[in-house]
């Protein structure tokens, strides 16, 4: 489903109204959120990936979302970027056990989500300097990775339940969006019904 955004007339960002909310929550097929410029040659595409569990659909939805990163990087002649975000070590945990090392334990959170991320870009023949794992939260990583590398398009995984939460937590999902400045595109998992789907029982 392909639908156009509009921009603010003074800022010149993108604006999200409640019916691309409910399309991005409630469509049980792939948004595409448009701003209506031409993509340059040799753009951007960022597909946003989730690589903290193991998880059976989190693990699927990655792949989906960077087979899909790849599509549009064919098509439009555009190289992809992968981008990952990992939790800052909590504050207070440091407060309740004195004998934390929080240093040692950013470090192996670290060395997981890169870990991860050379499994998944090898897999699909991504170079490293296109990856991107930092240290975040997604809402303030995706949007700043973004802009670095100026994309053209971002893609992520939606799940319906709360917004966007197969990368995202809450209304973390809509904080990310309005922050973007380009083409969105978000895929559902495999298996996804719509709420809004007829019950057919």
């Amino acid at each position: 489903l392909v639908k156009a955004t509009h921009e603010h007339d003074r800022l010149g960002s993108v604006i999200f109204t409640p019916t691309d909310w409910h399309l991005l929550r409630k469509c049980p097929i792939p948004v595409l959120l448009v701003k209506g410029n031409n993509w340059p040659e040799q753009g951007k595409v960022l597909g946003c990936v989730n690589i903290s569990t193991d998880d059976e659909t989190h693990d699927k939805l990655n792949d989906k979302i960077v087979k899909e990163s790849l599509a549009f990087a064919s098509i439009a002649n555009a190289e992809v970027n992968l981008v990952n975000a990992y939790p800052a070590t909590p504050v207070n945990i440091t407060i309740e056990l004195p004998e934390f090392d929080p240093a040692s334990y950013t470090d192996a959170v670290r060395g997981h989500h890169l870990t991860t991320m050379k499994a998944l870009r090898q897999k699909y023949g991504i170079s490293e300097e296109q990856t991107h794992v930092l240290e975040g939260l997604p809402e303030d990583i995706i949007p700043q990775v973004s802009e670095d590398i100026k994309a053209e398009l971002v893609i992520l995984g939606t799940t319906g339940r709360t917004g966007l939460s197969a990368v995202f937590i809450g209304n973390t999902a809509e904080n990310t969006i309005d922050s973007l400045n380009c083409d969105l595109l978000a895929l559902k998992p495999d298996g996804y019904v719509s709420p809004l789907a007829p019950n057919i029982d």
